[in-house]
């Protein structure tokens, strides 16, 4: 049987039906950056030395020659075209490099200030220099930043290449089950923990009433919120992560911080000082200054960034940074997602939008945001048709789907849901039918709906690496989609 659309009209409506044929996706990169190393007969890595704006000549130094020779340790290249890059280039900046043969003429392809270019030579001049003569199409093969295609092909070389060009995606292919009817109406938000150390997920909801949480205990879940301390909690956001490094999950809730002892949670010091009327859009704990202690990180709606360094101790107060404002005006964001969705290693927050998905780095010092072009190496509407007018009613959830320690982004919106699915070094594959995937395999439709307030989150229900999805309905029933590795020998190498 055919699957039906996961979501129906205005509303995210997620009908589950009997599952008759998998529904296998392949996602992939027609031309990744390994066949382009292959081809190539030189790659080099350099860094922008001098950039002279007036006849558009930059200067490189040659840091690695990583395959083949050239010719002395200086390159020079002329920016003929387009001419406004030259705007976007500045010393300091990288500049990777393939050389090789298009129609038996020597060419090179370029990635300079985060550019796809083609070159040709300029004969009979020292340095070795070439001329740019147009823009290049492989931001598929990789959209992100030049000193993180650096990286990418000084992996190729090491024979540990990190990139993901390719996947074999069966998400969510188990179907959907009834886990607990929890005594909760109109929950706010959803997360899964450990909280007591049992290798089990709690679960920490928010209502109207305040913070509840429920504890696994045999085949479903049990109220402990007044025997851990959270008789009295409230927040309308929270953030989880062990914030004095005694590896149990603390909680950050509506700005107060909650430490766990293992059998109670209690709050500790004065609460976060917020702006007055914050309104929370996402918010995490983790480490921005690099000192390996979780700091709290809030993003408003309207863009402001508000920052909190841990002082090393609960009782201490955590002093606020200056207040970064990401964006300016534009589109309402949807939702919001911290993690490590760049190419340094450090904390990111992707914000959906109606146009798409945009990343951006929290530091002072992390340079433009990344649209979701940058991202995946095309627009959001040429994924999926049902997006070309832009995503309406978004729900958006950080999952690791593929079980490879990568934060992906799963997102739904009328017409469909996008699958970003996490290729490292700040590039992303989609899958544009991920939403179609939610299916169950029973025998009998158990229609919930969706909407962009319906909490859920992705958790690893089965310790097998692999994140699922919880979904809690106004009235507290509590559903699993189950995204179970593919057996062995089906997924691809």
């Amino acid at each position: 049987m055919r699957l039906p659309p996961a979501l129906l009209g205005s509303v995210l409506a997620v009908l589950l039906l009997t599952w008759a044929v998998p529904a296998v996706a392949i996602i992939r990169v027609d031309i990744p950056v390994c066949k382009i190393y292959d081809t190539a007969q030189v790659v080099a890595v350099g860094t922008v030395l001098r950039v002279n704006p007036d006849n558009r000549v930059i200067d490189v130094q040659v840091e690695e020659t990583l395959k083949g020779k050239l010719d002395g340790d200086r390159l020079r290249v002329q920016l003929a075209a387009p001419a406004e890059l030259i705007k976007e280039v500045a010393a300091g900046g990288s500049l990777v490099i393939f050389t090789g043969q298009d129609g038996g003429k020597p060419a090179a392809v370029l990635h300079l200030a985060d550019t796809w270019l083609l070159a040709e030579p300029i004969p009979n001049v020292s340095p070795t220099a070439w001329r740019t003569v147009q823009l290049h199409d492989l931001k598929q093969s990789f959209p992100g930043r030049t000193a993180g295609l650096a990286r990418v092909v000084r992996q190729l070389k090491a024979g540990k290449p990190a990139l993901l060009d390719k996947l074999e995606l069966e998400a969510f292919r188990a179907g959907v089950l009834e886990l607990a009817k929890l005594d909760v109406a109109n929950p706010t938000f959803l997360s899964a923990a450990d909280l007591n150390g049992d290798k089990k997920l709690d679960l920490l909801i928010g209502t109207a009433g305040g913070v509840r949480l429920f504890l696994a205990a045999g085949a479903g879940f049990e109220d402990a919120t007044a025997a851990w301390g959270l008789a009295k909690a409230a927040g309308s956001w929270r953030a989880l992560g062990d914030v004095n490094g005694d590896q149990r999950v603390d909680l950050l809730l509506g700005g107060r911080l909650w430490i766990n002892d293992g059998q109670k949670l209690t709050a500790a010091g004065t609460p976060l000082n917020l702006p007055p009327a914050s309104q929370p859009l996402a918010a995490e704990l983790t480490d921005v200054t690099g000192d390996k202690k979780p700091d709290a990180v809030i993003l408003l709606a309207d863009g402001r960034l508000l920052t909190f360094e841990n002082s090393g101790a609960p009782d201490r107060p955590w002093r606020a940074r200056p207040i970064r404002a990401l964006w300016n005006g534009g589109a309402a964001p949807s939702a919001a997602a911290f993690g490590d969705w760049g190419d340094d290693g450090r904390p990111h927050v992707m914000v959906v939008r109606s146009d798409g998905v945009t990343r951006y780095g929290l530091g002072a010092d992390a340079g433009p945001p990344a649209d979701h072009e940058r991202l995946t190496g095309k627009p959001v509407g040429a994924h999926h048709k049902a997006h070309r007018d832009g995503l309406k009613n978004v729900l958006a959830a950080a999952i690791d789907v593929n079980g490879d320690r990568r934060l992906d982004l799963f997102v739904l919106a009328d017409g469909g849901g996008l699958l970003l699915v996490n290729r490292g070094m700040g590039a992303f594959l989609v899958d544009p039918d991920a939403g179609s995937a939610v299916t169950s395999p029973g025998q009998q439709r158990v229609p919930f709906k969706l909407t962009p307030a319906t909490p859920w989150t992705a958790a690893d229900m089965h310790a097998d690496g692999f994140d699922d999805l919880l979904v809690l309905t106004a009235d507290g029933r509590l559903y699993e989609v189950s995204n179970p590795p593919l057996p062995v020998g089906d997924s691809d190498p």
